[in-house]
C-alpha cells in the first residue's frame, strides 16, 4: 500500500495552524515603546487607519517638529494621563502648533500633556464628534508673550466635548472654542492664562463645572467680526468658579486680548442668547462681570451680517463677592473705570451701547436682564450716549433695577440630542 506523505503533512500543518490560532488570544492595540515614540509617532499619525487606537506610554518625550493628522475617522490617541505622558516641544524648530488634527470624525484625544509648543498646543480644526479628555496644555517658562496663543483649541468643529482638562500660561486663551457648533466644556481647570476659558463665535453650547483662577480674565464669551462663522448664539454658563483672576496681561501687543483689564471675572462681548447663572465669581480687582458691545472697542469691521451688540443676555442667581479693588491701572479700560469710579471696583459693569431696535422711548433696552445676584454694585457707562470720559461721567447710571427682568430659556435644537449621549 502506497502512502502519500505530502497531503498528510499538509493536513497536519493545517491542524497545527488552526490549533495555534485557537490557543492565541488577541492582544488588541499595543502601547508604543517609550524608546521608539519620538521616532514613530508622526509616522503612526500619517499612516493611521479608520478605527485605529494609538497608545502612548508614560514619560517625557521631546519633539522638534509639530505632530499632525488629517482626514482619518475613528482614531483614538491616548496616553497614560495628563502629567504622565508629556509631549514636550521646548526644542521645536518647525511647525506652528504642537499637535494639529484636521478633518477627522469621531476623534478621541485623552490622557496626555502638550508642553512648550511654539504656537498653539493642541488644535482641532474642522472635525466632527470630538472628545478631548484629561488633556493638559502648558508652557513651563511661565507667563511670557512668546508663549503660544491657545492651549486647547477646537475651531470650526461640530459636536465637541472637552472635560477634565487643564490649561495654563497661554498668552491668549488657555481653553478656546471658536466658530464651532454643539459644544460641552465641563470640569476643566484654566489658570495663569490671559483668558482662562473663551467661547468665540460659537453656536449652541454649555460651559459648566469649570474653574478659572489666576488668569487676567476668568471666562469670556466673544463674538468677533469678519470671521467665517459670525454671530455666535445660545451659550449657557453655569456652576463655574471664577476666582482671583487678577494676573498680569502678558499677551502680545495688538491682539484683542491685550486690551483685557486684569481683575476681570467674566466678560461678554457682542453676543446673543447667553444664560449666566449659578456661578461663583469672587476676588476680582477690577470687575466681576462686564457686558460690552464691539462698538465700545472703537475697532472697525467689514462684515454686513455681523451684529456688534449684546442681545438676549440673562445674568441671574450668581454669587459675586470680593470685588474690592483698587482697580488695576495697567489697561486703558482700567484707567477709565478707575477715573469714573474713583478707584472703586464694580461687581457688574455694562457699557450702555445697546442695539437701537431694543430701546424704548426712554432709551432703556429690552433683552438685557440682570437679577438675583445678591447685593452687588452696578454701573451702566451709558457710552451709547457718548464715549468720551466726560460724556460717560455725565451719563453714569448705577440703577440696576432698570435691568430687573427675566428672559425665557432657549432651545438648543439638535444639540440636545447630542448632549443626551454625553452626560
Amino acid at each position: 500500500m502506497k502512502f502519500n506523505i505530502i497531503p498528510t503533512l499538509c493536513a497536519l500543518g493545517i491542524v497545527a495552524f488552526l490549533c495555534g490560532c485557537q490557543g492565541e488570544k488577541s492582544t488588541g492595540p499595543q502601547t508604543i515603546a517609550a524608546a521608539e515614540l519620538v521616532d514613530v509617532l508622526q509616522k503612526r499619525l500619517i499612516e493611521a487607519t479608520d478605527g485605529e487606537q494609538i497608545l502612548l506610554p508614560e514619560g517625557t518625550f521631546s519633539f522638534k517638529r509639530a505632530l499632525s493628522m488629517n482626514d482619518v475617522p475613528n482614531v483614538t490617541l491616548k496616553g497614560a494621563g495628563k502629567g504622565k505622558t508629556i509631549l514636550s516641544f521646548k526644542e521645536q524648530i518647525e511647525g506652528a502648533e504642537g499637535l494639529i488634527i484636521k478633518n477627522a470624525k469621531n476623534l478621541t484625544l485623552e490622557g496626555f500633556t502638550v508642553a512648550d509648543s511654539k504656537g498653539d498646543a493642541i488644535k482641532i480644526q474642522a472635525c466632527e464628534d470630538v472628545i478631548m479628555r484629561d488633556l493638559e496644555a502648558t508652557w513651563t517658562g511661565g507667563a511670557l508673550s512668546s508663549n503660544g496663543a491657545y492651549g486647547l483649541y477646537p475651531v470650526s468643529s461640530t459636536n465637541v466635548l472637552m472635560e477634565h482638562c487643564e490649561a495654563s500660561y497661554a498668552m491668549d486663551a488657555g481653553i478656546y472654542v471658536g466658530q464651532s457648533n454643539n459644544v460641552i466644556v465641563r470640569n476643566n481647570y484654566a489658570h495663569h492664562n490671559v483668558a482662562g476659558i473663551e467661547i468665540e463665535n460659537t453656536r449652541n453650547g454649555e460651559v459648566y463645572d469649570n474653574v478659572a483662577k489666576n488668569n487676567t480674565a476668568g471666562m469670556l464669551i466673544f463674538d468677533m467680526p469678519d470671521l467665517p462663522q459670525a454671530n455666535g448664539h445660545k451659550i449657557r454658563f453655569y456652576n463655574n468658579l471664577m476666582e482671583d483672576n487678577n494676573g498680569k496681561n502678558f499677551s502680545a501687543p495688538g491682539m484683542v486680548v491685550s486690551t483685557l483689564p486684569p481683575g476681570t471675572g467674566m466678560l461678554m462681548m457682542a453676543h446673543t442668547d447667553i444664560e449666566v447663572h449659578d456661578n461663583i465669581i469672587r476676588g476680582h480687582q477690577t470687575q466681576g462681570i462686564a457686558l460690552t458691545s464691539w462698538l465700545f472697542t472703537g475697532q472697525p469691521f467689514k462684515s454686513e451680517e455681523y451684529d456688534p451688540y449684546n442681545t438676549n443676555i440673562h445674568v441671574y442667581n450668581n454669587k459675586i463677592e470680593g470685588t474690592k479693588g483698587p482697580v488695576d491701572m495697567t489697561s486703558d479700560y482700567g484707567k477709565l473705570l478707575s477715573g469714573l469710579m474713583k478707584g472703586q471696583a464694580i461687581d457688574i459693569v455694562i457699557d450702555g451701547v445697546f442695539k437701537p431696535s431694543t430701546l424704548d422711548a426712554e432709551g432703556n433696552p429690552s433683552g438685557i436682564c440682570i437679577r438675583n445676584n445678591g447685593d452687588v454694585t452696578f454701573l451702566n457707562l451709558n457710552a451709547g450716549k457718548g464715549m468720551t470720559p466726560a460724556e460717560m461721567m455725565k451719563n453714569l447710571d448705577q440703577d440696576i433695577s432698570k435691568f430687573d427682568c427675566e428672559l425665557p430659556g432657549f432651545d438648543l435644537g439638535d444639540y440636545d440630542k447630542w448632549l443626551a449621549t454625553n452626560q
